[in-house]
């Protein structure tokens, strides 16, 4: 019994880094705003249809935060203080912010985790393809 909901509980969320996502082929290619809209919809679908999934998000970013507590980390908000936040893969994230700035349009590949705690999409090991 214990087991079974360890392993539920492992699946629940994704890791911070993960290296296969330089690797793995999309998904879902879409707007920062689509996948919001898709979350706002129908969250427990969305999260079904994209969990753990690799998608390749192009937006123009409100804001580019390579301090940011937990890594580097751009946010395209949507609406209030909510929208889809981008979390950097630390091996990538130089060469990622490099040429990104807020407000000019770019594309990431990132494993999809869902809504958090504070209402926000969640990307996690986001990357430039």
């Amino acid at each position: 019994m214990f087991l079974a909901v360890g392993a539920a509980a492992c699946v629940s969320h994704l890791p911070d880094q993960d290296l296969r996502i330089t690797t793995a082929q999309p998904a879902a290619k879409l707007s920062a705003s689509d996948l919001w809209k898709d979350f706002q919809a129908d969250a427990k679908a969305a999260r079904s249809r994209y969990f753990g999934a690799a998608v390749d998000v192009s937006d123009s970013p409100t804001a580019v935060e390579p301090q940011a507590p937990g890594g580097a980390r751009m946010v395209f908000s949507q609406g209030g203080d909510r929208g889809v936040v981008a979390r950097l893969l630390d091996d990538r994230a130089a060469e990622t912010l490099k040429e990104a700035k807020a407000g000019t349009r770019l594309t990431l590949r990132c494993f999809c985790e869902g809504i958090d705690g504070s209402g926000d999409v969640l990307l996690k090991s986001c990357i430039r393809p």
